[in-house]
Protein backbone atom coordinates (compact mmCIF):
# COMPACT_ATOMS: atom_id res chain seq x y z
CA UNK A 1 0.00 0.00 0.00
CA UNK A 2 1.54 3.27 -1.14
CA UNK A 3 0.19 6.73 -0.29
CA UNK A 4 0.78 9.71 -2.54
CA UNK A 5 0.85 7.22 -5.41
CA UNK A 6 -1.04 9.10 -8.13
CA UNK A 7 2.14 10.84 -9.27
CA UNK A 8 5.82 11.38 -8.58
CA UNK A 9 7.72 9.05 -6.29
CA UNK A 10 4.56 7.25 -5.21
CA UNK A 11 3.54 6.38 -8.77
CA UNK A 12 7.07 5.18 -9.47
CA UNK A 13 7.02 3.08 -6.31
CA UNK A 14 3.83 1.21 -7.22
CA UNK A 15 5.16 0.63 -10.73
CA UNK A 16 8.44 -0.74 -9.37
CA UNK A 17 6.71 -2.94 -6.82
CA UNK A 18 4.28 -4.26 -9.43
CA UNK A 19 7.20 -5.05 -11.76
CA UNK A 20 8.62 -7.23 -8.97
CA UNK A 21 5.38 -9.17 -8.62
CA UNK A 22 3.57 -7.39 -5.80
CA UNK A 23 -0.11 -6.51 -5.84
CA UNK A 24 -0.47 -2.82 -5.03
CA UNK A 25 -2.93 -0.37 -3.53
CA UNK A 26 -2.51 3.02 -5.22
CA UNK A 27 -3.69 5.56 -2.64
CA UNK A 28 -3.88 9.32 -3.12
CA UNK A 29 -6.02 12.34 -2.31
CA UNK A 30 -6.35 12.61 -6.10
CA UNK A 31 -8.70 9.65 -6.46
CA UNK A 32 -9.03 9.99 -10.24
CA UNK A 33 -5.25 10.00 -10.54
CA UNK A 34 -4.97 6.94 -8.32
CA UNK A 35 -7.51 5.14 -10.47
CA UNK A 36 -5.58 6.04 -13.64
CA UNK A 37 -2.32 4.72 -12.24
CA UNK A 38 -4.00 1.51 -11.08
CA UNK A 39 -5.63 1.02 -14.48
CA UNK A 40 -2.28 1.46 -16.23
CA UNK A 41 -0.73 -1.15 -13.96
CA UNK A 42 -3.60 -3.58 -14.60
CA UNK A 43 -3.15 -3.10 -18.34
CA UNK A 44 0.35 -4.54 -17.90
CA UNK A 45 -0.90 -7.54 -15.96
CA UNK A 46 -0.43 -6.29 -12.40
CA UNK A 47 -2.95 -6.64 -9.60
CA UNK A 48 -3.78 -3.11 -8.51
CA UNK A 49 -6.58 -0.97 -7.12
CA UNK A 50 -6.83 2.80 -6.82
CA UNK A 51 -8.26 4.31 -3.65
CA UNK A 52 -8.90 7.93 -2.76
CA UNK A 53 -7.60 8.89 0.69
CA UNK A 54 -6.93 12.01 2.73
CA UNK A 55 -4.09 10.84 4.96
CA UNK A 56 -4.70 13.73 7.36
CA UNK A 57 -8.15 12.27 8.16
CA UNK A 58 -8.03 9.16 10.39
CA UNK A 59 -11.46 7.98 9.18
CA UNK A 60 -10.37 8.23 5.55
CA UNK A 61 -7.23 6.22 6.33
CA UNK A 62 -9.27 3.63 8.24
CA UNK A 63 -11.45 3.21 5.14
CA UNK A 64 -8.29 2.78 3.06
CA UNK A 65 -7.15 -0.05 5.33
CA UNK A 66 -10.56 -1.74 5.03
CA UNK A 67 -10.42 -1.47 1.22
CA UNK A 68 -6.86 -2.80 1.10
CA UNK A 69 -7.60 -5.87 3.21
CA UNK A 70 -10.92 -6.48 1.49
CA UNK A 71 -9.21 -6.61 -1.90
CA UNK A 72 -6.00 -8.48 -1.09
CA UNK A 73 -6.47 -10.07 2.34
CA UNK A 74 -3.17 -8.84 3.74
CA UNK A 75 -0.71 -5.97 3.61
CA UNK A 76 2.97 -6.92 3.73
CA UNK A 77 4.45 -3.55 2.75
CA UNK A 78 3.21 -0.17 3.99
CA UNK A 79 4.75 2.83 2.22
CA UNK A 80 3.89 6.13 3.90
CA UNK A 81 4.95 8.34 1.04
CA UNK A 82 2.37 11.15 0.81
CA UNK A 83 3.94 14.53 1.45
CA UNK A 84 3.57 18.24 0.75
CA UNK A 85 5.99 21.16 0.58
CA UNK A 86 5.91 24.93 0.84
CA UNK A 87 8.50 27.66 1.22
CA UNK A 88 8.67 30.63 3.54
CA UNK A 89 10.47 32.08 6.54
CA UNK A 90 9.16 30.86 9.89
CA UNK A 91 8.18 34.35 11.03
CA UNK A 92 6.29 35.04 7.81
CA UNK A 93 4.47 31.69 7.65
CA UNK A 94 1.00 31.22 9.04
CA UNK A 95 -0.07 28.69 11.63
CA UNK A 96 -2.26 27.30 8.85
CA UNK A 97 0.89 26.64 6.80
CA UNK A 98 2.36 24.61 9.64
CA UNK A 99 -0.85 22.77 10.42
CA UNK A 100 -1.27 21.76 6.79
CA UNK A 101 2.31 20.51 6.43
CA UNK A 102 2.12 18.66 9.73
CA UNK A 103 -1.32 17.19 9.07
CA UNK A 104 -0.12 15.51 5.87
CA UNK A 105 3.56 14.79 6.46
CA UNK A 106 3.54 13.82 10.15
CA UNK A 107 -0.04 13.06 11.20
CA UNK A 108 -0.67 11.39 7.85
CA UNK A 109 2.16 8.97 8.54
CA UNK A 110 0.88 8.31 12.06
CA UNK A 111 -2.68 7.79 10.83
CA UNK A 112 -1.49 5.12 8.40
CA UNK A 113 0.65 3.43 11.03
CA UNK A 114 -2.28 3.29 13.44
CA UNK A 115 -4.63 1.95 10.76
CA UNK A 116 -2.35 -0.74 9.31
CA UNK A 117 0.10 -1.84 11.99
CA UNK A 118 -2.28 -3.80 14.26
CA UNK A 119 -3.09 -6.32 11.52
CA UNK A 120 0.50 -6.34 10.26
CA UNK A 121 1.75 -7.17 13.77
CA UNK A 122 -0.73 -10.04 14.09
CA UNK A 123 0.44 -11.52 10.79
CA UNK A 124 3.56 -13.59 10.14
CA UNK A 125 6.15 -13.77 7.41
CA UNK A 126 7.86 -10.89 5.69
CA UNK A 127 6.46 -7.45 6.56
CA UNK A 128 7.94 -4.00 6.16
CA UNK A 129 7.21 -0.29 6.62
CA UNK A 130 8.81 2.48 4.57
CA UNK A 131 8.37 6.12 5.60
CA UNK A 132 9.41 8.88 3.23
CA UNK A 133 11.43 11.59 4.96
CA UNK A 134 13.85 13.83 3.05
CA UNK A 135 17.48 14.83 2.69
CA UNK A 136 16.25 18.01 4.39
CA UNK A 137 16.25 16.09 7.69
CA UNK A 138 20.07 16.18 7.53
CA UNK A 139 20.71 19.79 6.49
CA UNK A 140 22.41 22.30 8.84
CA UNK A 141 20.64 25.27 7.21
CA UNK A 142 16.97 24.92 6.34
CA UNK A 143 16.11 28.61 6.01
CA UNK A 144 12.88 29.15 4.03
CA UNK A 145 12.10 25.44 4.30
CA UNK A 146 12.20 25.19 8.10
CA UNK A 147 8.57 24.16 8.52
CA UNK A 148 8.84 21.47 5.85
CA UNK A 149 12.19 20.31 7.21
CA UNK A 150 10.77 20.11 10.72
CA UNK A 151 8.15 17.64 9.51
CA UNK A 152 10.82 15.57 7.82
CA UNK A 153 12.94 15.59 11.00
CA UNK A 154 9.84 14.28 12.79
CA UNK A 155 9.43 11.44 10.29
CA UNK A 156 13.09 10.50 10.66
CA UNK A 157 12.85 10.38 14.45
CA UNK A 158 9.58 8.50 14.31
CA UNK A 159 10.98 5.95 11.88
CA UNK A 160 14.18 5.28 13.81
CA UNK A 161 12.20 4.64 16.97
CA UNK A 162 9.62 2.55 15.13
CA UNK A 163 12.33 0.34 13.68
CA UNK A 164 13.48 -0.62 17.17
CA UNK A 165 9.91 -1.10 18.41
CA UNK A 166 8.88 -3.39 15.56
CA UNK A 167 12.01 -5.55 15.52
CA UNK A 168 10.50 -8.04 18.03
CA UNK A 169 7.51 -8.42 15.69
CA UNK A 170 9.76 -9.22 12.74
CA UNK A 171 8.69 -6.07 10.88
CA UNK A 172 11.38 -4.01 9.17
CA UNK A 173 11.38 -0.23 8.86
CA UNK A 174 13.20 1.80 6.23
CA UNK A 175 13.39 5.59 5.98
CA UNK A 176 13.60 6.95 2.44
CA UNK A 177 15.39 10.30 2.15
CA UNK A 178 15.16 11.73 -1.36
CA UNK A 179 16.89 14.90 -2.49
CA UNK A 180 15.89 16.77 -5.65
CA UNK A 181 13.41 14.61 -7.56
CA UNK A 182 11.54 15.56 -10.75
CA UNK A 183 8.05 15.61 -9.22
CA UNK A 184 5.16 18.06 -8.84
CA UNK A 185 5.85 18.68 -5.16
CA UNK A 186 6.29 22.42 -5.88
CA UNK A 187 2.58 22.36 -6.74
CA UNK A 188 1.60 20.72 -3.45
CA UNK A 189 -0.89 23.45 -2.62
CA UNK A 190 -3.15 22.28 -5.43
CA UNK A 191 -4.64 19.92 -2.83
CA UNK A 192 -4.48 22.26 0.19
CA UNK A 193 -7.87 22.43 1.94
CA UNK A 194 -9.39 25.85 2.58
CA UNK A 195 -9.51 25.15 6.33
CA UNK A 196 -5.76 25.78 6.50
CA UNK A 197 -6.06 29.34 5.17
CA UNK A 198 -4.78 31.12 2.13
CA UNK A 199 -2.00 29.65 0.03
CA UNK A 200 1.58 30.56 0.77
CA UNK A 201 3.75 32.19 -1.88
CA UNK A 202 5.29 29.87 -4.47
CA UNK A 203 8.61 31.62 -5.26
CA UNK A 204 9.90 28.84 -7.50
CA UNK A 205 6.69 28.29 -9.44
CA UNK A 206 4.66 25.11 -9.54
CA UNK A 207 6.42 23.14 -12.27
CA UNK A 208 8.51 19.99 -12.07
CA UNK A 209 11.69 20.41 -10.03
CA UNK A 210 14.63 21.07 -12.41
CA UNK A 211 18.09 19.47 -12.27
CA UNK A 212 16.64 16.49 -10.43
CA UNK A 213 16.69 12.72 -10.65
CA UNK A 214 13.70 10.86 -12.02
CA UNK A 215 11.15 9.27 -9.67
CA UNK A 216 11.77 5.79 -11.07
CA UNK A 217 15.41 6.04 -9.97
CA UNK A 218 14.23 6.85 -6.45
CA UNK A 219 11.77 3.96 -6.55
CA UNK A 220 14.45 1.45 -7.55
CA UNK A 221 16.74 2.64 -4.76
CA UNK A 222 13.87 2.49 -2.27
CA UNK A 223 12.73 -1.02 -3.17
CA UNK A 224 16.30 -2.32 -3.24
CA UNK A 225 16.78 -0.82 0.23
CA UNK A 226 13.59 -2.41 1.49
CA UNK A 227 14.76 -5.79 0.18
CA UNK A 228 18.06 -5.34 2.06
CA UNK A 229 16.22 -4.22 5.23
CA UNK A 230 18.21 -0.95 5.14
CA UNK A 231 17.58 1.56 7.89
CA UNK A 232 18.17 4.59 5.62
CA UNK A 233 18.00 4.98 1.85
CA UNK A 234 19.21 8.16 0.15
CA UNK A 235 18.28 9.07 -3.43
CA UNK A 236 20.16 12.13 -4.63
CA UNK A 237 21.44 13.61 -7.90
CA UNK A 238 25.07 12.64 -8.46
CA UNK A 239 26.12 16.25 -8.95
CA UNK A 240 24.93 17.17 -5.46
CA UNK A 241 26.32 14.20 -3.53
CA UNK A 242 29.58 15.82 -2.42
CA UNK A 243 27.74 18.94 -1.29
CA UNK A 244 25.26 16.86 0.68
CA UNK A 245 28.06 14.90 2.37
CA UNK A 246 29.61 18.21 3.38
CA UNK A 247 26.30 19.40 4.83
CA UNK A 248 25.88 16.21 6.84
CA UNK A 249 29.43 16.67 8.16
CA UNK A 250 28.51 20.22 9.17
CA UNK A 251 25.65 18.82 11.23
CA UNK A 252 28.07 16.50 13.02
CA UNK A 253 30.55 19.34 13.53
CA UNK A 254 27.83 21.49 15.11
CA UNK A 255 27.22 18.75 17.66
CA UNK A 256 30.94 18.19 18.26
CA UNK A 257 31.52 21.91 18.84
CA UNK A 258 28.61 22.16 21.28
CA UNK A 259 29.79 19.07 23.15
CA UNK A 260 33.29 20.53 23.41
CA UNK A 261 31.88 23.71 24.94
CA UNK A 262 29.81 21.63 27.33
CA UNK A 263 32.81 19.51 28.37
CA UNK A 264 34.92 22.62 28.97
CA UNK A 265 32.33 23.95 31.42
CA UNK A 266 32.18 20.78 33.52
CA UNK A 267 34.01 20.65 36.85
CA UNK A 268 37.20 18.64 36.59
CA UNK A 269 36.50 14.93 36.79
CA UNK A 270 32.74 15.22 36.15
CA UNK A 271 33.05 14.51 32.42
CA UNK A 272 34.35 11.01 33.13
CA UNK A 273 31.51 10.22 35.51
CA UNK A 274 29.26 9.37 32.56
CA UNK A 275 26.15 11.07 33.97
CA UNK A 276 23.55 12.33 31.53
CA UNK A 277 20.87 14.86 32.47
Amino acid sequence: MVTGAASGIGAALVAELASRGMAVVVADIDEAGAQRVAEELRSHGARAIGVGVDVSDPESVAALAVASYAEFGSVELLCNNAGVLLFGAVADSSIGDWRWLSSVNVEGTLNCLHAFLPAMRRASGWRHVMNTSSAHAFLPDTSHTALYSATKHAILGLSLGLRAELTPDGIGVTTLCPGQVATRILDSQRSRPEVFGQHAAEPFGTGVIPLAIEPDEVARAAVDGIARQDELVFALPDFGLDQFRSQVEQMGQMADDALAVHAARLPQGEESAGSVN
